[in-house]
């Protein structure tokens, strides 16, 4: 079976034949289901990637790569994040139908529905079969790009009279300029990948008879490999959380949670693992995030630690006294579940593919978005109540390790390509797709 990808990301030995730098912790999933995958003798794989200078073509352990280039113009419109920077142009799609056709592959996968890989199906460019991971979802992140926040409050009145474009803004526009397109992707694919019932959703609403089939993403090693939580070990009343410098995210409900677990725990503290806020804020969520800070005179309870690689990560994770999720919307968030693996007691929004990810009560405690109150309570919880937070840990990490096992994740990818290879006796699937 020729199963040829389409990915978001460089790979590390087409990073090497490149003399490129490798992205750490960018698609750790797909680098591992690359690596098991790589072990079936029958199973040929190709993958194709964007973001070079020039097209480059090579061959390493056994996988064949493409990079096609990314035109000059939406390189310079990327680097200053202005809107419509993302979705492919012609050229990039006639590029990546023409690998299609001269490699001929069985299969096509396409990584993301963000990125418009899956246009070439949309649009008439290929007939072999596509099946497309959800990773990401522009529609609802557009719906929530500015959290429960106006934008007024991040830019102010000045530049909102003015007119003046700051980053959340633009990313925004760059979310809503792509829901066309990943619709398009959703509604020609032929089998849609997914981890949670959030995901199955918003499949089904773009394309009612979809056939879509659960498969879970390899979590990275040191995960898997870490000890895992005690309360004993733990640091009291810390709290860790990973996040990014855009609204979406929800650190400005943390803050203010921290700020209500301050007047019962007063050595509680925030460790923050993120790049855009320190030691210069780069945007204007991040500009915002510290006006909260000294409003609340938080400053010595807050610390930025940057970017953290996986072992970074964990550790912070054996140290914390609970892990966050903030967010207004996720669809299966991975910093969530390598929480869980390690048995870090969780607290996450009720939103989108949390809902699937936890169970409440169970592997970890829940609030809506954007109600701090609730999140401090449960925040709270985990403080006083040792027992809870250990069952929470203990009851997180069996499910995680099961949920999130590396040989199940390959078992069900094989699943979906043994289905889809039209070589086989493939059969329509008929109904709505509501069995996940």
């Amino acid at each position: 079976m020729k199963v040829l990808w389409f990915t978001n990301i460089l790979m590390p030995d087409a990073c090497s034949h490149l003399g490129l730098p490798v992205r750490v912790g960018s698609g750790a999933w797909m680098i591992a289901l690359l690596e098991r995958l790589k072990q079936h003798p029958d199973i040929e794989l190709a993958v194709v990637s964007r973001g070079g200078r020039r097209d480059y073509h090579c061959q390493a352990d056994g996988v064949e790569y493409f990079i096609v280039k990314t035109p000059f113009a939406k390189l310079v419109r990327s680097h200053l994040r202005l809107s419509g920077a993302v979705s492919p142009s012609d050229s990039q799609l006639g590029a990546y139908a023409s690998i299609v056709n001269d490699w001929d592959p069985d299969i096509v996968h396409v990584h993301g529905t963000e990125c418009g890989f899956g246009l070439i199906k949309a649009r008439g460019l290929t007939s072999k079969p596509v099946v497309v991971s959800i990773q990401g979802l522009v529609a609802p992140c557009a719906a929530y790009a500015y959290g429960d926040l106006l934008p007024v409050e991040l830019h102010g009145a000045l530049r909102s009279l003015i007119g003046v474009k700051p980053v959340c803004l633009r990313r925004r526009q760059s979310f809503v300029e792509m829901v066309p397109a990943e619709e398009a992707v959703l509604r020609s694919a032929d089998m849609v990948l997914g981890r949670t019932q959030w995901d199955h959703a918003w499949a089904w609403r773009c394309r009612p008879g979809v056939r879509y089939r659960h498969v879970e993403e390899i979590m990275r090693p040191e995960f898997y490999e870490a000890a895992p939580w005690c309360m004993a070990d733990c640091r009291r009343y810390q709290v860790f959380c990973t996040t990014q410098d855009y609204p979406l995210k929800g650190l400005h409900v943390l803050l203010q949670a921290v700020q209500i677990l301050r007047q019962v725990f007063p050595k509680v503290k925030l460790n923050v693992a993120g790049d855009g806020f320190a030691p210069v804020p780069k945007s204007d969520y991040a500009r915002y995030v510290w006006r909260l800070i000294r409003k609340w005179k938080l400053e010595d309870a807050i610390e930025f630690l940057g970017f953290l690689d996986a072992r970074g990560i964990a550790e912070q994770l054996k140290q914390a006294n609970c892990y966050v999720t903030p967010s207004f919307i996720e669809n299966s968030c991975n910093a969530l579940q390598e929480a869980m693996l390690v048995g870090t007691p969780c607290v996450a929004t009720s939103v989108g593919g949390n809902l699937t990810t936890i169970a409440p009560e169970r592997t970890g405690l829940m609030f809506p978005a954007g109600d701090a109150t609730l999140l401090a309570w449960q925040v709270a919880r985990i403080f006083r109540e040792e027992n809870t937070a250990s069952r929470l840990g203990v009851e997180a990490r069996i499910i995680a390790k099961k949920r999130n096992s590396p040989a199940l994740a390959e078992e069900q990818i094989l699943a979906a390509y043994r289905e889809l290879d039209t070589r086989g006796q493939l059969t329509k699937k008929v109904g709505y797709g509501f069995r996940d």
